[in-house]
């Protein structure tokens, strides 16, 4: 199995100068499985992603599979090259959204108010396949879904493949959002505020070889942003320990945070695992990053 990160940045493309290192494209995951094609969100990244496709020069059959239908993970969609092309035949998985079916939802930002071409016009074939959380197979590679606490309907993804597993919690925010309502602790007493964490989710990720996890925001940020569908650094480590994870990687960059901030949560996460005495690898997502399992 071998993943390339295409997006690995939340909510907005953040271009510049100050996000050159890791990228500013939002959420796009290439897997390899052998001859299967996976592709883990359709946010901006995956137009690069696409043009890479294409210059292969062959016929594609991608398997796209949608964590959920928030703009930073599916707006990339509608530049995703090979599906205007006849021949080539696009897969999309992906939970309903909050009132419409999935193709609806991919239909919905292609209307000619938001941009000039519908999804009927695209030359590909492309067939919608609506997953609910249990096991299922994609492009014979098995698969487990599980919802995430975010707002509206997202799920996260356990991919496995010869022995090796790629698990993609991405939008994911590991405390019940009315747990602990009161709790007024300074952010740096948080660390040790674990207990609350959904232990689900260290089981979902159980001996992963990759766990790319969301991780946007400090203790402190999170804090502010309680119940808006993420994580923060302590949350992540803790889920990776318990879980006993092989590699770690942080994803979902906040489009506040520059290069050298999310070097810091790096370096941060790297002292936890450490005070932990985890041998898990920690590492931050960047563009064009390949992983092989």
């Amino acid at each position: 199995m071998t993943l390339k990160f295409w997006g690995v940045r939340g909510s907005i493309p953040t271009p510049g100068p100050s996000t050159l290192r890791y990228g500013g494209n939002t959420p796009c995951v290439e897997v390899r499985c052998g001859d299967a094609l996976l592709i883990l969100d359709a946010g901006s990244g995956i137009r690069e992603l696409g043009n890479a496709l294409m210059a292969q020069g062959r016929p594609i059959t991608a398997h796209l599979m949608i964590s959920h239908s928030h703009w930073d993970h599916v707006q990339g969609f509608p530049f995703f090259i090979p599906a205007y092309v006849r021949g080539n035949s696009i897969h999309v998985y992906g939970c309903l959204g909050a009132d419409r079916s999935l193709r609806e939802v991919l239909e919905g930002q292609m209307e000619f108010t938001y941009f000039p071409v519908a999804l009927d016009e695209l030359g590909s074939a492309v067939a919608f396949h609506e997953v609910d959380e249990g096991q299922f197979q994609v492009a014979g590679v098995p698969v487990r879904a599980m919802y995430a606490n975010h707002p509206g309907l997202c799920l996260n993804y356990r991919l496995e493949w010869e022995g090796k597993t790629a698990v993609y919690m991405c939008d994911s925010e590991p405390y019940d959002r009315l747990a602990n309502p009161e709790d007024t602790a300074p952010a740096e007493e948080y660390v040790g505020i674990v207990e609350g964490i959904d232990p689900r989710l260290a089981e979902f990720a159980r001996g992963a070889d990759l766990l790319i996890a969301d991780c946007p925001y400090t203790a402190e940020e999170y804090r502010q942003r309680r119940g808006w569908g993420h994580g923060s650094v302590e949350d992540v480590v803790q889920i990776a320990v318990d879980a006993e994870v092989k590699r770690l990687a942080l994803f979902h960059h906040d489009p506040s945070h520059p290069d050298d901030k999310i070097d810091e949560m790096v370096e941060h996460a790297r002292s936890l695992l450490t005070a932990a005495r985890a041998s898990t690898e920690c590492f931050g997502a960047r563009e064009q990053l390949v992983v092989t399992l």
